[in-house]
């Protein structure tokens, strides 16, 4: 199970509204005094990701909690996320180079357009996916334990 902190900032009835803070992984890695992921990350600043998880522990408005989200589902998404898409461009791209004329006018563009109109629809089929699974359990994030009540420090 992957743990990540996340902040209540609001109750919809039995479900929790979360942010949590985007991390890089630059505060661990040796090399961010020379690495543009890390420029990049000071120039664009902190960025919060909100979500909802069930309110399994009566968790308040401005509590910290830990939550959860098992490997299999992160790496499953992962995978549904990035090669889908990319599988998309490059299957339309092959199947525009083999279809069109070796000898049209502006073929290149062609096949660049069709690759494009590929990722395009690689993306949509992972949206429609995620979709369909938005019910299963295995996406959902778990909320596992409290660690500060709003107004107990």
């Amino acid at each position: 199970m992957i743990e990540e902190q996340a902040q209540v900032v609001e109750i919809r009835g039995a479900q929790l509204i979360l942010q949590a803070q985007t991390q890089s992984a630059c505060g661990s890695c040796s090399a961010s005094k020379g690495c543009g992921t890390s420029v990049l990350a000071k120039v664009v600043g902190r960025k919060f990701t909100r979500f909802q998880a069930e309110n399994n522990i009566d968790a308040e408005v401005g509590d910290t909690v830990v939550v959860g989200i098992s490997e299999d589902a992160l790496l499953k998404g992962s995978l549904v996320m990035y090669v889908i898409p990319i599988l998309g461009m490059l299957l339309f791209a092959l199947a525009a180079d083999y279809f069109f004329v070796a000898v049209m006018d502006y073929r290149d563009l062609a096949i660049a357009a069709s690759g494009i109109m590929g990722l395009v629809f690689g993306s949509l089929m992972s949206k429609w996916y995620f979709q369909r699974q938005s019910s299963a359990q295995s996406f959902t994030p778990v909320v596992l334990r409290k660690i500060i009540e709003h107004g107990k420090l």
